[in-house]
C-alpha cells in the first residue's frame, strides 16, 4: 500500500469514513482499550518481557481506516515531534488546528506505534485521538457548509 503524500488533498468521503470513530470512541469505555499492555509483567511468579500488547478490536479498525483513507501520510514525523508534543500538552491549541496539522498528528501517532507498541492505544485512552478526530469532523463540517 502506498502512503499518501503529505500535501495531497483530503477527500470528504475519506473524512466521512473516519468521523464515525468520534462517536464510537466517546461511547467506548476507554479503560478497556488495552486487554493487556506491553512491558514487564508478573506471570506465575516470574517477571517476563511482553513486548506486544493486546488491544480491543476498535484499535485495529481505527488504524486500518486511517491507513486506508490516506490519513497516515509521508512526511518527517520524527522531526515534527516537538510540535506534536506541544499540541498534546496544550489541548486548547488543538481546537484551533488546521486539517493538515490533524493529519500530521494522526500520522505521527500511527507511525510511532510501529516503534513503540502501545503508543497509539495510550493516545486513544487519554482522549487525544478522539480530540483530533473531533477537530477534523468540525473542520470538515465547516468546509462542507460553505459549498
Amino acid at each position: 500500500m502506498a502512503i499518501t503524500q503529505i500535501d495531497a488533498p483530503i477527500r470528504l468521503d475519506d473524512l466521512d469514513a473516519i468521523v464515525p470513530f468520534v462517536q464510537r470512541l466517546e461511547d467506548f469505555d476507554l479503560a478497556k482499550i488495552a486487554v493487556r499492555w506491553p512491558g514487564f509483567r508478573d506471570d506465575n511468579g516470574e517477571v517476563i518481557l511482553d513486548i506486544h500488547g493486546e488491544y480491543h478490536p476498535i484499535m485495529s479498525e481505527l488504524l486500518a481506516a486511517l491507513y486506508d483513507h490516506g490519513f497516515v501520510r509521508d512526511f518527517d514525523w520524527m522531526k515534527w515531534q516537538p510540535r506534536a508534543e506541544r499540541l498534546y500538552e496544550h489541548p486548547e491549541l488543538l481546537k484551533k488546528a488546521r486539517m493538515l496539522t490533524c493529519v500530521k498528528l494522526l500520522t505521527l501517532h500511527a507511525r510511532r506505534d510501529r516503534f513503540v507498541d502501545g503508543h497509539f492505544a495510550s493516545m486513544v485512552q487519554c482522549g487525544h485521538i478522539t480530540a483530533i478526530l473531533r477537530r477534523m469532523r468540525d473542520l470538515g463540517s465547516a468546509s462542507s457548509n460553505r459549498t
